[in-house]
């Protein structure tokens, strides 16, 4: 029982092109290589196979039976080819499957973002979205969460990261708390007031403060802690002491004066100073997964240029 050579698709491509340019010399032209180039392999091609394909005549090329049912063929995988590159672009074209979402807890508050997914969402019927609200980092891979935005000061080396910018923290406080219990005017003064914060370990706070070129540390007792920051701004709200938020959460509150910046000279520290989006460093994202990841740089950039610096 005799053994069929192993195809080269390549090499059948190139038996095509021949066959439908009609002269050597043509399907080199078409092919962007020599002559001889050609001849060369319809001849490798030949001796593959074992027999003869093409009669070569002074005036034109004719097929001989093998040639013809290996052009029949052929003819039909080039086109199953062309049909695949066209899918292809097809699906890199519309993103599709599912995407998993994750967002910081603070973020997902504000009014302008979430009408933001949902576009995103209406724009690609393809594709699915999952969006979760969570603050941390760590289990993103077990949770098997596509795309995170975390405000964190330096990424975590698992994931690819790409910086939206800088997130500025403020210490505030409702006026009629500092009225009660007395403006601070220096970072010693936060000691005697009720501190509220993002947690710390053993129920413990060290806040840094920055103020030309120099750092004030002072280590306080958290009245409350919570990761859930619209949590810690109605507290504030309501006198329950001064917290420690980001600005793209207070924002409103300040500029409303229903809080009053506390401190204002000095810069404050958070946990985190960067927003970042978090996606698993794999080689082949899936078009959902570009979309979302490209959406969001586009669209966010602007939307938070305000809340972030």
């Amino acid at each position: 029982m005799s053994t069929l050579p192993a195809l080269d698709l390549n090499l059948i491509q190139l038996f095509v092109t021949i066959v439908e340019a009609g002269t050597l010399s043509e399907a080199a032209l078409r092919q962007g290589v020599t002559r001889s180039h050609v001849s060369r392999n319809l001849q490798k091609l030949e001796r593959a196979f074992g027999a003869q394909l093409i009669r070569r005549t002074t005036r034109r090329l004719e097929l001989t039976h093998q040639g013809t049912v290996l052009y029949e063929h052929g003819a039909r995988m080039a086109r199953e080819v062309e049909s695949a590159r066209h899918a292809l672009q097809k699906l890199g074209a519309e993103p599709t499957g599912h995407v998993r979402l994750s967002l910081p807890t603070g973020l997902g508050e504000l009014d302008a973002l979430r009408p933001l997914l949902v576009r995103f969402a209406l724009e690609h019927p393809s594709l699915s979205l999952r969006v979760l609200f969570s603050n941390r980092v760590s289990d993103l891979i077990s949770s098997e969460i596509d795309v995170a935005l975390r405000v964190v000061s330096s990424p975590p080396q698992d994931y690819v990261a790409r910086e939206l910018g800088e997130v500025k923290w403020h210490l505030c406080a409702a006026p009629g708390y500092l009225q009660r219990a007395g403006t601070p005017l220096h970072p010693r003064d936060l000691g005697r007031l009720d501190f509220l914060c993002p947690p710390g370990p053993k129920n413990q706070a060290t806040l840094r403060l920055h103020r030309k070129g120099q750092t004030y540390e002072t280590k306080l007792a958290p009245r409350l802690q919570s990761e859930y920051f619209p949590f810690l701004a109605e507290a504030a709200r309501n006198g329950a002491g001064v917290a420690l938020l980001p600005a793209y959460i207070v924002q409103p509150d300040l500029q409303a004066k229903r809080l009053r910046e506390v401190l204002p000279a000095y810069k404050a520290e958070g946990p985190g100073d960067k927003l970042f989006i978090l996606t698993s460093p794999t080689p082949y994202p899936s078009t959902a997964q570009r979309a979302l990841v490209d959406y969001l740089k586009t669209e966010l950039e602007p939307l938070l240029r305000d809340f972030l610096a």
